[in-house]
């Protein structure tokens, strides 16, 4: 033991670390985070992954990472301490590509701290309180190879990236987001021109000069020149819409594939003081081939005419998140080639004219799902002959009208909406159609399934949650059905069977893979209920009342059952055995005499029990309950008798 003794602490002098336990080294990863650490610890030459964030160094010198010839990723975050950064720190870090400097409030950085860092591809100095030195001067000149830049949240007030950002050809993220820019012009930034960025985040940085009515814009010239993006992100700035007009047509010719225009445009409800976007807002956008506009979380009331007319290029447009009423004729005209996504979500619509859609003869998804739409007009979605996705969520639609025929469409989902009767959906959706989700409704009568089977022949996947059936009442027979996902959860189904209504539903639904009907009441499965289930695999029949299950009720191809939550006291272990998985977690066991096969078997069985097995517990009799099925019996299988 004093020899073991000796040997650790020998170790622990030779790699000269603070402590035997400071660090955790898995591989060639060492983390020595939230270790109080003053300084780099000895470790191996051969790690290439440091993780040194939420400790107490102030500096690092040349020396101080010196014994790390191998190092690849850095991480200095959150030093509990002020944090400098010394000439030739990283000197000897040619191999390393990622380092994070961020949460390092005040932020030290001599001149030549970042000699050496050839090859660093990833730079993080987010929340340092860095000013537009760490732009404007050489200090970043050695990153060569810098592909990401990331100075979220700093102190940084102008724009003036050094002419030596034109030799890192790399640079493709930029991260400026929470910094108190006063304005970007094309004077300044022109260390950036000829940079094709990938992501650039320009979120909430004020522009404050530019959002005043005296700004010359002719002077500041074009902030983008000889620039482009893949992503830019644009929200929460001082800009008024008048201002933002502006800035588009600085920037006219500017290629932007995708932008996020997040934050206080628009009018709002009942409100006059600030005005919607209109058919002149975007003019300076229409040569940026744009093809996607993102422009939720505003406050637009009212989508005019030819709104977005300049936007030929555009494939999504996501107006989710605002106020949006009113929809006026032509607001859409110009985007009839290209546009395949429209996201309305999360706005004040009531209702759905044949017009408001026409010109979207390509539209495949249209997203409507948490407005206030209570009527589908005459000829509602009329043009939309090739959408594929309809989603009407979270509306008060009460019927559907008589809205156009959607001949390509697949996804249909009408949940969460007050619908009594779907009558007219076979004319609305169409053969084409494999998903379908009516949950949440009002819907009265079983027999609607039968419709849907009926007359959607594609349908995989359908819900019916959630609905207050009182009756089954069926109009269409079911011949042949392409289902293979059910779920019937909480709608009554007990009450429907048990006046010997709707025993069928299951016979034609031969490609059915999985089906739940959980939260249904039901006491006992009818006779041969699932006969046609013949690629069945997974049944939930979880939180029911069932207390028996007969012998051979469920097929043989099934693979997953859950009985979880019954009333099963006794049940036969034979009925499990062709399955791969059964849950039979919270049911009232009765520990007797005609539980020990069932003991027995969960104790020796290759069947997959849900949950620990000391779950299963006795219920009754009283003195048992809560003992654990495998606690309940002796070794000969008798009931203990110091727990009865």
């Amino acid at each position: 033991m004093k020899r073991l003794s000796l040997q650790i602490v020998l170790i622990c002098i030779v790699l000269q670390l603070q402590s035997c336990s400071s660090c955790i080294i898995t591989g060639p990863a060492a983390y020595c985070a939230f270790q109080n650490l003053r300084s780099v610890p000895a470790l191996p030459p051969h790690i290439t992954h440091l993780f040194l964030e939420m400790n107490q160094i102030r500096e690092i010198t040349a020396t101080s990472l010196s014994h790390l010839p191998m190092l690849q990723q850095l991480d200095l975050g959150y030093q509990r301490v002020p944090l400098t950064i010394r000439n030739n720190a990283f000197s000897k870090q040619t191999n390393l590509t990622r380092l994070v400097l961020g949460f390092n409030r005040n932020l030290q950085l001599e001149p030549n701290a970042f000699v050496g860092l050839s090859n660093l591809k990833f730079l993080y100095l987010y929340h340092c309180n860095l000013n537009e030195t760490i732009l404007n001067s050489s200090i970043l000149e050695p990153l060569a190879s810098l592909e990401t830049l990331d100075l979220f949240g700093n102190n940084i007030k102008r724009l003036q990236p050094a002419m030596h950002f034109t030799n890192m050809t790399g640079l493709k993220d930029l991260n400026l987001k929470l910094n108190s820019l006063d304005q970007i012009c094309e004077a300044d930034v022109v260390g950036f021109k000829g940079k094709n960025f990938r992501h650039v985040n320009l979120n909430h940085v004020k522009l404050g000069a530019m959002s005043s009515e005296a700004f010359n814009w002719e002077k500041c010239g074009n902030p983008f020149k000889n620039m482009s993006f893949e992503f830019i992100d644009f929200s929460s700035n001082s800009l008024n819409l008048s201002s933002l007009k502006r800035f588009f047509k600085a920037i006219q010719g500017t290629k932007i594939t995708q932008l996020n225009l997040a934050g206080h445009y628009g009018k709002g409800f009942s409100f006059n003081n600030l005005p919607d976007p209109d058919n002149t807002t975007f003019e300076g956008l229409r040569e940026s081939h744009l093809q996607h506009l993102k422009i939720s979380r505003n406050k637009i009331f009212a989508l005019k005419h030819g709104v977005f007319t300049h936007f030929k290029d555009v494939q999504v447009i996501d107006i989710s998140q605002n106020s949006v009423n009113r929809i006026d004729i032509s607001a859409f005209d110009g985007l009839q080639t290209n546009l395949q996504t429209l996201n309305l979500s999360h706005n004040l619509l009531g209702e759905i004219y044949s017009y408001t859609f026409a010109p979207l003869t390509n539209l495949r998804v249209l997203d409507l799902s948490h407005n206030h739409i209570g009527v589908l007009g005459y000829n509602s979605f009329n043009g939309l002959t090739n959408l594929q996705a309809l989603l009407l969520t979270g509306n008060a639609i009460t019927n559907l009208g008589l809205p156009a025929s959607l001949p390509k469409l697949q996804i249909l989902k009408l949940d969460d909406n007050k619908l009594k009767s779907v009558y007219n959906i076979a004319h609305f959706a169409s053969s084409a159609t494999k998903y379908l989700d009516v949950s949440n409704n009002r819907l009265t009568n079983l027999g609607d399934v039968y419709m849907f089977l009926s007359k959607f022949k594609n349908l995989q996947y359908l819900i019916f949650n959630y609905n207050p059936v009182e009756t089954c009442r069926v109009d269409s027979r079911i011949t042949t059905s392409q289902l293979k996902t059910l779920y019937l959860d909480h709608i009554s189904l007990q009450s429907v069977w048990s006046k010997g209504k709707c025993l069928d539903l299951f016979d034609h639904l031969g490609q059915l893979q999985f089906l739940s009907f959980t939260y249904n009441g039901i006491r006992t499965l009818p006779l041969s209920i699932f006969k046609g289930l013949k690629s069945i695999q997974q049944i939930d029949l979880s939180s029911n009342a069932l207390t028996h299950i007969q012998d051979n009720v469920f097929p043989p191809n099934l693979q997953k059952l859950n009985l979880a939550n019954n009333f099963i006291a006794e049940p036969q272990p034979q009925i499990f055995n062709s399955l791969q998985c059964v849950d039979l977690r919270m049911n009232r066991f009765h520990c007797g005499p005609g539980l020990k096969d069932f003991v027995t078997w969960i104790q020796e069985t290759n069947v997959t029990l849900k949950g620990p097995i000391d779950q299963l517990t006795c219920e009754f009799p009283s003195s048992l309950h809560g003992v654990s099925l495998v606690n309940a019996y002796d070794d000969t299988f008798q009931i203990i008798s110091a727990v009865q």
